[in-house]
């Protein structure tokens, strides 16, 4: 998909239809329309960095936005000094190709999340990439407030119980841009320092290659290649 196009009625038509006759998607898009019946769009945001899993949910998120006639998205991310460059270039193509709202906070996570609360006072729930299996979700449900320590808002989990197979075969199958480091063998991505290509994507033909994300067969081994990062995508 060209990234100098835009989202569109289209692509919202096809996420609907295929919603259709599978259940994930379809699930995914409950969340999010209850999300929206609970709250008001200017007290909702999605917390995207650029990788898979985020990606995904704004994906279903215009989607919802796109049905419901609410522009623009909001969304929260949090800047890293030692971000890859592949993934400030995809988060401004998504920011056109989506139409959104960014707010761009350095990190960490909790502090920016105090900083955006201060400009943006009536946000209440936060959109989220979060699966099942990733650092910190054992006791995540799809709608989980926020541990008192930190700024009080509604997490929500549109993809939570998604397996990494579902999020590759949904970003496929949707023709969905993605960050370009996915098909150079990145399957997690944190910044520079915490990320390396997934030894078991190395290419077996040309040992100097790696192949894409969406190759890798032993999904347990997803975040292999990286040291340890809360916020690894």
């Amino acid at each position: 998909m060209n990234l100098k196009q835009k989202f569109s009625t289209i692509q919202m038509n096809v996420v609907l239809e295929n919603s259709k006759s599978e259940a994930d998607i379809k699930c995914a898009l409950d969340i999010l329309n209850e999300c929206y019946e609970r709250y008001n769009p200017n007290e909702i945001f999605i917390s995207f960095n650029g990788g898979k899993d985020c990606t995904v949910v704004l994906h279903l998120a215009a989607t919802v936005a796109k049905m419901r006639n609410i522009s623009p998205l909001l969304c929260l991310y949090v800047t890293d000094d030692c971000s890859f460059p592949e993934v400030e270039f995809f988060v401004e193509s998504a920011r056109h190709y989506y139409g959104l709202d960014i707010i761009r906070v350095k990190k960490p996570i909790q502090s920016a999340l105090f900083t955006l609360l201060e400009k943006k006072r009536d946000l209440k729930a936060v959109l989220m990439g979060t699966r099942k299996g990733d650092p910190g979700s054992e006791n995540l449900q799809v709608f989980t407030p926020t541990d008192s320590d930190w700024p009080q808002l509604m997490r929500v989990n549109p993809i939570l119980h998604w397996s990494y197979s579902q999020v590759w075969k949904f970003l496929l199958k949707h023709n969905i841009p993605y960050c370009s480091l996915y098909d150079q063998g990145y399957t997690s991505i944190g910044n520079r320092n915490t990320t390396i290509r997934n030894p078991l994507l190395r290419n077996p033909e040309n040992p100097s290659t790696y192949l894409p994300a969406y190759l890798l067969t032993d999904k347990s081994a997803e975040r292999d290649g990286r040291e340890h990062d809360k916020n690894n995508v």
